[in-house]
């Protein structure tokens, strides 16, 4: 493997380069219009991701409890795989983006071309384990046989698809780095247009052939993510930082340690989140009424999933221009983008969460007939309306750090709230105390309060700014 140092002299550009490639992206104008520019587009992704979840499982649904159960526990193993190419791509995003705010448009462009090399590889072995793995790790969810039969076939024909989208999660991650939003989400909107009209096509009007089934499904995913990796080359080919697509090889070893090393914490701290759901979900299935506690719990995450949507996109916006503001050497701008953009992020949480405290009966009762859940969702959605401006505080410069490089920070704080504050609060709360639901549901808000104020702390603290990556 060629080793990074032998690079740097093809990577280093004149100072006239540097201030010329900087123009016009997010180092410079105002402030207020550059986080507008970045983040309308990722908030419409976000919905079309959402929007082809919510279709996968409708579809899917017409088909009969069993399939549906087969496409959301598969979808959720799949999720768990795609961590690791999230990953990949905050590091891209941390590397490209500091590199180009720089004007080292050669190294940000080698950086986006090695995390290429690294996500192609990613996404073979990945989807090589799940094709080995798919009836095993379906057991572990269903001891139903049907759903398990379903689900194998239905996760071995879906795991395919991550090696495409190994192309598509570093291609977006790569345009999001230089200012280009707006090119991810037409990227997105092929993949999401393709996935939603052929679930409908080939599970509601059995068109090209009948009886496909969730098979139908699977196969709408795979074209989806096939045709979104070609557009991805094709733009990138056409984009300012095309040269990406000729730095794949040689691998350079130090490269691909520095992407790994900012993005591999990431995986971890959502992994460790992800862990700590199924441990609440435990706790309640322990409590007075368990089927009922459980059901509103996932009744209450899929309503606050809803109000998430803008701030994962003002996350994503903000790791961009920090990025990029800190390879400019501005860094009371990444220390100004990273506030402007949390403060947005804690006015509309705050709204939603005055609406979720007012209107809590009536989602309630939308989403469920049932009186002692509908008591349940009431206290979920009230009490967790409490954490609204915490948690905008927490996802938002969670992605600023993230944009620095300082990944690892995020992870732990993201740990110790929920492993060392949530679990063992919401089980002396919910079950030694004996307050039920709305124990676990206290502990959450907690957790989540004590998450944003050391995130907020570590933000403040600028030693973010002193990471060399």
């Amino acid at each position: 493997m060629e080793q990074e140092t032998t690079t740097i002299k093809d990577d280093e550009l004149g100072a006239s380069e540097k201030k010329a490639a900087a123009l016009g992206e997010l180092t410079q104008g105002n402030l207020w219009k550059v986080i507008w520019r970045m983040s309308w587009p990722l908030l419409l992704t976000t919905i079309a991701a959402s929007l082809v979840g919510m279709t996968d499982l409708f579809v899917a649904g017409r088909l009969g409890s069993a399939p549906q159960a087969a496409v959301g526990i598969s979808e959720q193993i799949i999720f768990t795989f795609l961590l690791f190419m999230m990953a990949t791509g905050t590091g891209t995003t941390a590397l490209v983006s500091r590199y180009w705010g720089s004007g080292n448009r050669k190294r940000a462009a080698r950086f986006a071309g090695q995390s290429l090399a690294l996500s192609i590889t990613l996404g073979l072995c990945l989807s090589a384990v799940a094709q080995l793995t798919a009836h095993y790790a379906l057991g572990f969810f269903t001891h139903s046989d049907a759903v398990k039969e379903l689900g194998t076939t239905y996760l071995a024909l879906f795991s395919f698809g991550m090696i495409p989208l190994s192309v598509v999660y570093i291609g977006n991650a790569s345009f999001n780095a230089i200012g280009k939003s707006t090119t991810t989400l037409l990227v997105v909107a092929v993949m999401t247009s393709i996935q939603i009209s052929g679930d409908f096509l080939t599970v509601i009007y059995n068109w090209p052939v009948a009886g496909l089934g969730i098979r139908g499904i699977a196969y709408s995913y795979l074209c989806g993510a096939t045709a979104s990796s070609i557009t991805t080359i094709i733009l990138l080919r056409r984009s300012q930082i095309r040269e990406s697509l000729n730095l794949i090889f040689p691998i350079v070893r130090g490269m691909i340690l520095k992407v790994i090393n900012i993005g591999l914490p990431s995986a971890f701290q959502r992994i460790g989140w992800s862990v700590s759901v199924f441990g609440l979900f435990f706790i309640l299935s322990m409590t007075r009424f368990p089927t009922e506690a459980q059901a509103a719990w996932a009744i209450g995450m899929r309503v606050e999933g809803l109000i998430f949507m803008p701030i994962m996109a003002l996350s994503m916006a903000v790791a961009s221009i920090v990025g990029q503001n800190l390879g400019a050497k501005q860094i009371d701008r990444a220390y100004r983008a990273g506030w402007r953009v949390t403060w947005v992020g804690i006015v509309m949480l705050s709204f939603m969460g005055v609406i979720l405290f007012v209107c809590a009966g009536q989602i309630a009762r939308l989403m469920s007939n049932d009186a002692n859940t509908i008591a349940i969702v009431i206290s979920y959605l009230r009490i967790n309306a409490l954490s609204e401006p915490f948690l905008a505080l927490a996802m938002i410069l969670s992605g600023a750090l993230q944009g620095a490089g300082d990944t690892r920070s995020p992870m732990w704080i993201t740990i110790f709230s929920n492993w060392c504050v949530r679990l063992p609060l919401a089980y002396l709360l919910s079950l030694v105390c004996g307050i039920g639901p709305s124990g676990a549901w206290w502990a959450m808000t907690a957790s989540i309060a004590l998450m944003g104020l050391l995130t907020c702390w570590r933000f403040t603290s600028k030693a973010w700014v002193k990471l060399h990556i």
